[in-house]
């Protein structure tokens, strides 16, 4: 923690400070009041690792500002790479258009872009003429979607799993813990993201194919399969799991993921409130591999 100054007002500048009740509660009051999230269970439930890092201002005892630090790992064309991406951007309403989230990225940038491969982050419409300011820029994503043709389901003993029961999520994570990659851009180690996603968001939407050994983290709305990921300590293969759960009701499937052989898939640019950022170094990749983030990665 050190006393910083901007535009003339003082403030404590804190980081990494998840086992600090009482800044960690300030913290989470502002996420509910940005975000109407707050990350309590997350961390009560042991999931707020060392690779999420909250870097606050405080004012009055308050954290009235923040950037987070994700630590990310990816195995991308079988090259192991290790990533920042930025997230919970955030100021209090009575706080904004000081220069707080300014002076907290130049810190976070200055402090983590030569220990990572690249920096990354999702940002809304509101603030797309922030970000070019630090070197990011818009980098276009693009969805896997195809059409099915399933007569019906085979036998594959599906099963919806309960992630407050310990059993189902102790399966879950064996299985998350220990998965081999099924996309061409695919997350790693980040058993903890997958689990901010399980306790909220996706909580309903967790499953277990048990002829293949696979967890399933996949919605269904109307005749569409919304298939986030799939997670598997042996390689499976994608159409095959697909196969597995759905039957003639289902017409179409979209990923949540870039898939290894994108035979039969339609490509089509991802168009979502969430606008992809790369620093200029490595925009360019990403831009001629027309690749996305998996869904579950979005920090």
């Amino acid at each position: 923690m050190k006393l910083i100054e901007v535009n003339n007002t003082n403030y404590r500048f804190v980081k990494d400070f998840k086992h600090n009740q009482e800044i960690r509660a300030s913290f989470n009051e502002l996420t509910q009041a940005v975000f109407q999230f707050d990350l309590e269970k997350w961390y009560s439930n042991g999931y707020w690792n060392d690779n999420y890092i909250p870097y606050s201002l405080l004012h009055k005892n308050k954290v009235i500002s923040n950037v987070s630090v994700n630590k990310m790992e990816f195995i991308i064309e079988n090259e192991r790479k290790v990533a920042v991406q930025i997230g919970t951007v955030m100021t209090h309403k009575e706080y904004r258009h000081q220069g707080l989230s300014k002076f907290i990225m130049e810190e976070v940038i200055n402090e983590w872009k030569e220990q990572s491969d690249f920096i990354y982050l999702f940002a809304n419409d509101s603030v797309l003429d922030f970000y070019p300011k630090f070197n990011f820029e818009i980098t276009d994503q693009y969805q896997y979607s195809k059409e099915l043709s399933t007569s019906k389901t085979q036998n594959s003993s599906l099963k919806k799993l309960n992630i407050d029961a310990k059993f189902d999520r102790e399966l879950f994570l064996s299985i998350v813990n220990d998965t081999s990659p099924i996309s061409k851009v695919s997350m790693q180690n980040n058993t903890s993201l997958i689990m901010f996603y399980c306790l909220s968001y996706k909580k309903n939407s967790i499953y277990y194919l048990e002829k293949l050994n696979t967890a399933i983290i996949m919605d269904i709305e109307d005749d569409t399969l919304y298939l986030s990921d799939v997670f598997s300590k042996e390689r499976v293969q994608l159409n095959d799991v697909i196969q597995r759960i759905t039957d003639e009701t289902i017409k179409r499937v979209i990923l949540g993921f870039t898939p290894f052989d994108e035979t039969d898939y339609e490509r089509s640019l991802l168009k979502t409130g969430d606008t992809l950022f790369v620093i200029k170094d490595m925009a360019n990749y990403f831009k001629n591999n027309k690749w996305s983030f998996p869904v579950l990665s979005h920090a």
